[in-house]
């Protein structure tokens, strides 16, 4: 009974592959080449032919069902992790193409663009999941994004290509260990943010926060990771409690770079930093002392970072007082703002 059942899953598959590649051989501005892989990998690419051949290339996955659900206007695709991986690390743009074969049509979803606008809303694609599903609008068929959006896509056109093309030239910046090709790199992130929508750049930004505390421990490294700070502290006020998070949070604990990072923040960026709700953010994440922070420096606006130095404030939230030593001043000048989260205690054994 399982083989039976896997057989008919396998035509349906065929079929579908099929059925696809005939759409996109038939249409006038692409050619089709099937890579024959309909069980794993990659099962097409799809080349803009308008004009001539410039190397404008789409990868193509196919998920055929006999019927695909749809419900008010939507329709479900499911994403497979693998899937997610190799769009994470392909440079081409790679489709997931969502097949309905009983009502010969089909719709599509760029990968690599679904999972910024994922991360932008906080989610983690965690590792140990095995398939995630998103809803998108029934308009957005295959047969619609040959004619449209789909060779905007294979020409590199638009604010996700570049924030994705900016994201690969801040990794391969970054991999030189050369502090000035990573400053003009990040010139050059600050020129593109007003002509990013937040989406794309808070992709960028984060990438620029997670190498920047890789790199750190190395003169080079340190060098780097100043660099690549210096974007937040340019463009500080697109910064989201999602991207605050990424640059502070290290599982259930904190860095220290992300929390002078944040301590900058406070700094040049007041206003919009206290909009973002860190200090509600941070205690429902069980991190009581950077939300300590966080209070501290709300509490406290017209102060910048190194007025905390003697560590002689009167301040207590979520059962939480600094208490610093007589080595406070010499620990906050070597670790920042940190040194305030190193001497947290309970309120009520002082």
């Amino acid at each position: 009974m399982t083989m039976t059942q896997r057989s008919q899953a396998q035509k349906i598959g065929s079929q579908g592959h099929k059925w696809a590649i005939s759409q996109i051989e038939n249409h006038p501005d692409w050619l089709a080449r099937d890579l024959g892989n309909e069980d794993f990998g990659i099962d097409a690419e799809a080349e803009l032919s308008v004009d001539a051949m410039k190397g404008e290339i789409l990868k193509l996955q196919f998920k055929t069902s006999e019927e695909v659900s749809r419900k008010d206007g939507l329709v479900r695709i499911e994403i497979e992790r693998k899937y997610v991986g190799y769009a994470e690390s392909c440079r081409y743009p790679v489709i997931l193409v969502r097949i309905d074969l009983s009502a010969k049509q089909a719709w599509y979803l760029w990968l690599q663009k679904w999972i910024l606008e994922e991360r932008a809303k906080g989610s983690k694609l965690p590792s140990d999941q095995q398939s995630f599903t998103t809803w998108i609008d029934e308009t957005q068929t295959l047969a619609a994004g040959l004619d449209g959006e789909l060779k905007a896509i294979a020409r590199w056109e638009g604010e996700t290509q570049l924030a994705l093309s900016l994201r690969d030239a801040t990794r391969a910046a970054a991999a030189t260990y050369n502090p000035k090709l990573v400053a003009r790199i990040v010139d050059l992130l600050a020129e593109a943010a007003p002509i990013m929508a937040g989406v794309q750049f808070d992709a960028v930004l984060r990438e620029a926060v997670l190498i920047g505390e890789k790199l750190r421990g190395t003169l080079e490294g340190n060098a780097i990771a100043d660099q690549l700070f210096a974007l937040v502290r340019k463009l500080g006020t697109q910064m989201t409690v999602e991207t605050v998070d990424i640059m502070v949070r290290r599982e259930d604990a904190y860095s220290r770079t992300g929390i002078s990072g944040l301590g900058i923040l406070y700094d040049e960026y007041f206003a919009h930093a206290s909009s973002l709700g860190l200090t509600k953010h941070f205690l429902e994440n069980g991190l009581s002392d950077v939300a300590y922070y966080c209070a501290l420096r709300e509490a406290y606006p017209d102060k910048q970072t190194y007025d905390f130095l003697s560590g002689q404030f009167e301040f207590v939230f979520a059962g939480l007082k600094c208490v610093p030593d007589d080595r406070f001043s010499d620990k906050f000048a070597n670790r920042g703002p940190s040194a305030i989260l190193d001497h947290l205690t309970p309120a009520d054994s002082v």
